[in-house]
């Protein structure tokens, strides 16, 4: 069985209170994200998946949640970061599996994700858990 690990990043802009979110290759939009490599630790697949995805560069604040989906050809577990933006905000991609990159407030955001993703209010108001990476 193959095991993996996924990290997806809950990027909140507090001002215009609105989530960053892509449209990937399947034509779902979702958080932006994607899978770990061996020789990554999670906060830095996820901060340099987000960079490539979307051009914006981001601080990992905590752990919101945890996923984890078994079949019997794969093990996934999906690990979902609330992060902030750093720096210039301006949406673009390098990424040839993301067709589209935007900002959207929350109630529109509810709209366009999928069902299986928690509640966007939800995730607003959680601060999650620390993140502590030792390596």
């Amino acid at each position: 069985m193959k095991r993996s690990i996924h990290v997806q990043a809950f990027v909140y802009n507090e001002k215009k209170d609105e989530i960053l979110i892509v449209r990937n290759r399947n034509l779902a939009w979702a958080f932006p994200g994607g899978h770990v490599e061996a020789n990554q630790t999670m906060e830095e697949a996820l901060a340099s998946i987000v960079k490539e995805q979307t051009n914006i560069d981001i601080e990992i604040e905590s752990i919101l949640h945890c996923k984890e989906r078994r079949a019997t050809w794969e093990h996934v577990c999906t690990f979902v970061f609330r992060a902030k933006p750093v720096g210039e905000m301006i949406a673009t991609s390098s990424d040839d599996n993301i067709f589209r990159v935007k900002w959207i407030p929350i109630p529109l955001a509810d709209d366009l994700l999928p069902i299986d993703q928690l509640s966007l209010n939800e995730l607003v108001r959680s601060e999650g858990v620390l993140y502590e990476n030792y390596t």
